[in-house]
């Protein structure tokens, strides 16, 4: 009896021993596939982490390097401050240069005005220094009309004239847009240089003439101009006779 129940305990511990072992020979297997699994999942990381460290290392010597101070031989650093020393000495060079030159132009400007502003202020107009003057003498509304004229300015122009010569304009400009008027107007005076006041002589207190000479690209005309007063303004009343 006691024969039999041990060969019963040691064939239950038997069992035993195979059942445990095959347990965990499964869980040492799904242990195994699941560390498999995770490491080929983190195989791409892994390979990624290693291209930026070798990227890093890469990027830390080219900028070891680029921090390092050039070293030249002793006769090219001379050289090199040498051209350096040229450079500066051209570059200021150029500067002053390009200061002399604005100033140039500067007095040139100032000495183009000066004369023109001589000629103006006496009996001698060359065309760039005709400008609008007003209406206050015949000298002033003769050179006006002259610039609104050269302007195309075609309300100036009519407001610096008055009897024939309003008409005339009036005939000329008929039919013409204002801009063809315009164009009209400037090639009246077109070839005109200049104009010198040659005499002034006052037949009454609202009429005067006077004597000019006109310059153009053929030569020199000389003509006579009647001016009127209308109001208290002078106007052109006749064109050159």
């Amino acid at each position: 009896m006691v024969m039999r129940l041990n060969g019963f305990l040691t064939s239950m511990l038997g069992l035993a021993a195979v059942a445990g072992l095959s347990v965990w020979l499964a869980v040492d297997h799904a242990a195994r596939f699941r560390l498999a699994e995770e490491h080929q999942a983190l195989e791409p990381q892994m390979d990624q982490m290693a291209e930026l460290i070798a990227r890093n290392e890469q990027l830390s010597n080219l900028l070891t390097r680029a921090s390092r101070p050039l070293t030249l031989p002793d006769s090219q650093s001379r050289e090199v401050l040498r051209l350096r020393g040229e450079v500066g000495v051209l570059r200021q060079q150029l500067k002053e240069l390009e200061t002399a030159r604005a100033e140039n132009h500067q007095a040139r400007a100032a000495l183009a005005s000066a004369a023109g502003k001589a000629a103006a202020s006496a009996d001698y107009w060359p065309r760039d220094s005709w400008a609008f003057t007003g209406f206050a003498s015949p000298d002033a509304a003769l050179q006006s009309s002259l610039w609104a004229a050269n302007q195309g300015n075609l309300k100036a122009l009519v407001a610096s004239t008055t009897g024939e010569v309003q008409k005339k304009m009036t005939a000329d400009f008929e039919g013409k847009s204002e801009t063809e008027a315009s164009i009209k107007a400037m090639d009246e005076v077109r070839s005109l240089k200049s104009v010198r006041i040659l005499s002034r002589e006052a037949q009454s207190d609202d009429t005067a003439i006077l004597t000019a000479e006109f310059e153009d690209r053929t030569g020199t005309h000389i003509g006579k101009l009647i001016m009127k007063k209308v109001g208290n303004e002078w106007k052109l009343s006749s064109l050159p006779q």
